[in-house]
């Protein structure tokens, strides 16, 4: 994920629209209307600067795919890192992806952290979380599967040493599963 993170860039897209897929239509979801500035501000206790939205858009299997970045504005006495995710900035990326209806590929997405962890390419064996229909945390971020909508949010705050990102991820998590409520209610 942090490979990706200094590649990030905004893409400008019409908010909430749907795309064709064969016969169906897939709802564009738009990951930056999941989680509100002052919500992270509330959880984090620093206020956001900016926020950018880079969507992979609509992809081969159906899905669409959405990733919203909040800079949260750096602690007095944290320098800048150039060499870590986003030269060093404490941020919150949140990625949303809309699966077809009733397709169930929802769920690959978190059996996708199980395999990595089986196979050696992340440290930990996922951990099971109370969110959504499924959840787990990783090591790095938490996963969600609601519907057929899955969920990756981490948080990474420069400098800190008191809190693990867990509990951010936690704090976070009611926010984004009530905007999903919220905008599939419809």
């Amino acid at each position: 994920m942090t490979v990706a993170l200094g590649k990030l860039m905004l893409v400008g897209q019409q908010v909430g629209a749907e795309v064709p897929v064969a016969d169906t239509m897939v709802k564009e979801l738009d990951a930056c209307t999941l989680l509100a500035p002052a919500e992270i501000a509330q959880v984090v206790g620093r206020p956001v600067e900016r926020d950018f939205r880079n969507d992979l858009g609509l992809q081969a299997d159906g899905s669409y795919s959405s990733t919203c970045v909040w800079i949260i504005e750096q602690a007095d006495g944290v320098e800048l890192n150039p060499r870590a995710p986003l030269g060093g900035r404490s941020f919150v990326i949140l990625n949303a992806t809309q699966w077809p209806a009733g397709s169930g590929l929802a769920s690959g997405f978190l059996q996708d952290f199980r395999d990595a962890a089986d196979n050696g390419e992340i440290p930990s064996a996922p951990t099971p979380k109370e969110f959504g229909d499924e959840a787990l945390w990783w090591g790095d971020g938490l996963a969600v599967r609601s519907g057929d909508i899955s969920l990756g949010v981490s948080v990474v705050i420069a400098g800190a040493k008191s809190r693990p990102r867990i509990v951010y991820e936690e704090q976070l998590a009611p926010y984004i599963m009530q905007h999903v409520a919220s905008q599939t209610a419809d």
